[in-house]
């Protein structure tokens, strides 16, 4: 009775079980439908326009409703309506910066050349004049006076920020002292950046009444409706700085520079980075909304109309911004984090309801929990080896991996590229030379280890003296204790082509014909690299199979020699058979010591003479000495994929024989 009244119970409860897996899988599939129901209509917050004109466009500003100033890096000065450019003026020298007077009247360019131009608005040249360096950076000051930052070389104290008139006359000339990298002008004076990471303030006599150190080069300032200036720097990090020179806070927004950033209206702060990021914060500095909305950078501010923002990029394409949708949007990404937690945590109740729902699954995780419970210490003295494994052993497995399919570098921020690296990969002259090279080392290599240490094994282990057979053996393995590299570098040497042993004895012998650039000549340095080492009495294969050798029985040998077996039967029929893991495992070491291995062949001749005796492991080693690492670990991920499948091999014929 107890018996049926459990069985009942514990169908019972295999039913419930049942019945909140498939309730759990319902709310999922369902949560994830309104879900993109919601996330369909709303669309996205931002639209972006065909190019608007040819060339690079450097910087945008907006004079009225329907036209926009544009400057390219062609040195073109445009005016843009609607899609397309109704004036535009070709410009002496290389253009640098723009900017609008205070009345929109006017059109200030600055130039290389230490020129600065004033321009009407049917781009007419009403004045220009010059200053003592290339202009770096403008600003129009509400007084109808223009803040120029200009200077001479790179990284020297000749820079200086300006206040000047139309005409040229200048009301000041302040000297920072290192490059200047932008300048904004404000309704009391004049804001600077510079290259070494600071931002200050000049008075409207010119007087420095603050420098604020931020954390990298200064490249965009801008004011925002409050009066604080906004600084971004080549790092991605933008800050908000009072007009008492205290910074109010920093945020670290990107891993590319920061090429625009301007107050809206609405008292929220756009920035773009030159990745063609588009992010939104508050005043406060939190992110509400960001985007990756263009292939290049986002060079500028073009104008607002009502809750619209229209930005520039470098490839002249506009993108209106709706703010109100932005912040929807980042609403939805708040619910989409909360989705997935709902989402795994839903999945792992149907998982274990399902396993306890099935008699045979339930059993089995029982008796799971049991034996980890009973076995626990021994899991917990475990535990330190296994975290560390995964820390240095698997984790940078992974990480390699996925950084196969980014474009992670110094040079630039990390990137998620897909399939780029493999695909440079194939089209590689270099990789696949390499290949070849080291399937012709490879199988060079095995001969070598599978023939003469095994032979210099066989000859000793049959030696009748035990002490001849110390003898011998100790003689072998003592060369083992100078290390590889040196004798890499004495074969180097014997290969010389003037001082060496090789040259210099078949001179001795005549056979002066004979002499060669041994790793000097593209048809010959592979195969002199492989025969260094001669005769290829390998250490480590020659221990291995002698102790294969000494662990077959005497009586094997005694039964074979009653059947009257004779050397030759006895290699074959017993030694041979008999040492098959021993010589599994020297060809498996070979196998992926010819795959990696590039040591010996940086060392003989850095893969030349021209692509002679590269391999893809000294391949991948110069893309990390270049700093590709991206590059070098989707080679490294090839390469693993031939050890990976040499090692399934070898452990399928493991399993046939039953070793």
């Amino acid at each position: 009775m107890p018996n049926m009244i459990r069985e009942k119970g514990t169908a019972l409860f295999a039913g419930r079980a049942a019945r909140t897996a498939i309730g759990a899988v319902i709310l999922i599939v369902l949560a994830n439908a309104l879900y993109a129901l919601v996330f369909a209509s709303s669309g996205e917050p931002y639209q972006v326009s065909s190019p608007l004109a040819d060339g690079r466009m450097m910087k945008a500003i907006e004079i009225d409703a329907r036209t926009t100033a544009v400057i390219t890096s062609d040195s073109r000065l445009m005016l843009l309506e609607g899609q397309g450019a109704v004036r535009e003026k070709k410009l002496e020298g290389t253009v640098t910066d723009m900017a609008l007077s205070a009345d929109k009247s006017k059109i200030y360019v600055g130039t290389g050349d230490r020129k600065v131009f004033i321009f009407d608005l049917s781009l007419a040249e009403l004045s220009s004049f010059n200053v003592n360096g290339r202009v770096i950076g403008l600003d129009a000051a509400v007084n109808g006076e223009l803040a120029v930052a200009y200077g001479i070389g790179q990284y020297t104290d000749r820079f200086w920020v300006g206040l000047f008139d139309e005409t040229g006359e200048a009301r000041y000339k302040t000297k920072i002292g290192f490059d200047v990298t932008a300048v904004a002008a404000g309704t009391k004076g004049v804001y600077f950046g510079t290259a070494d990471s600071k931002v200050g303030y000049l008075s409207p006599e010119g007087d420095e009444q603050w420098r604020t150190n931020l954390i990298q080069p200064i490249t965009r300032l801008s004011l925002s409706g409050g009066g604080e200036l906004l600084a971004g720097d080549d790092r991605g990090n933008i800050a908000m700085i009072s007009d008492k020179g205290k910074v109010l806070w920093i945020n670290p927004l990107s891993e590319y520079p920061i090429t625009m950033a301007a107050a809206g209206d609405s008292g929220h702060i756009l920035a773009g980075d030159k990745d063609g990021k588009l992010f939104v914060l508050d005043a406060q500095g939190y992110v509400r909304y960001q985007a990756n909305v263009s292939a290049g950078s986002i060079n500028s501010l073009a104008g607002t109309i009502g809750d619209e923002v229209l930005l520039l990029t470098d490839q002249g394409k506009t993108v209106t911004v709706s703010l109100s949708s932005a912040l929807d949007a980042r609403r939805m990404v708040i619910i989409q984090t909360a989705l997935i937690i709902v989402n795994a945590v839903l999945a792992v109740t149907a998982i274990c309801a399902w396993v306890w729902s099935v008699a045979s699954w339930r059993a089995a995780a029982v008796r799971f929990g049991r034996r980890l419970k009973r076995s626990r210490t021994a899991y917990m003295l475990l535990l330190p080896s296994i975290i560390l494994i995964l820390i240095f052993n698997i984790a940078p497995t992974l990480m390699a991996v996925f950084y196969s399919f980014t474009n992670f570098s110094l040079k630039e921020p990390l990137k998620v590229i897909g399939l780029d690296n493999f695909i440079a990969l194939w089209s590689d002259h270099f990789f696949w030379v390499g290949i070849w090279n080291m399937f012709l080392i490879l199988l060079t290599s095995i001969l070598k280890e599978v023939t003469v240490p095994l032979l210099i094994a066989e000859l000793i282990f049959w030696l009748r003296s035990s002490r001849m057979k110390y003898l011998f053996r100790t003689a072998y393995v003592v060369p083992s204790i100078v290390p590889g590299v040196v004798g890499i570098l004495l074969w180097k040497m014997m290969y010389e082509p003037e001082t060496g042993m090789i040259n210099q004895f078949l001179g001795a012998i005549g056979l002066d014909g004979w002499k060669r650039a041994w790793l000097g000549e593209e048809s010959i340095a592979l195969w002199s690299i492989i025969m260094a080492g001669f005769p290829f009495v390998s250490i480590f294969a020659f221990l291995i199979y002698f102790g294969g050798l000494i662990g077959i029985s005497k009586d094997i040998y005694d039964s074979s020699s009653i059947d009257g077996v004779g050397t030759w039967g006895r290699f074959w029929k017993i030694d041979l058979p008999m040492i098959r893991p021993q010589l599994r495992l020297i060809l498996f070491f070979t196998f992926i010591g010819s795959i990696q291995g590039f040591a010996n062949i940086f060392l003989f001749t850095r893969g030349g003479p021209g692509t002679a005796t590269y391999v893809p492991g000294l391949q991948m080693y110069n893309q990390i000495s270049n700093a590709n690492f991206g590059y070098a670990s989707a080679i490294g991920f090839v390469l693993a994929v031939f050890i990976l499948a040499g090692s399934i091999m070898n452990l399928r014929f493991s399993k046939q024989e039953g070793v």
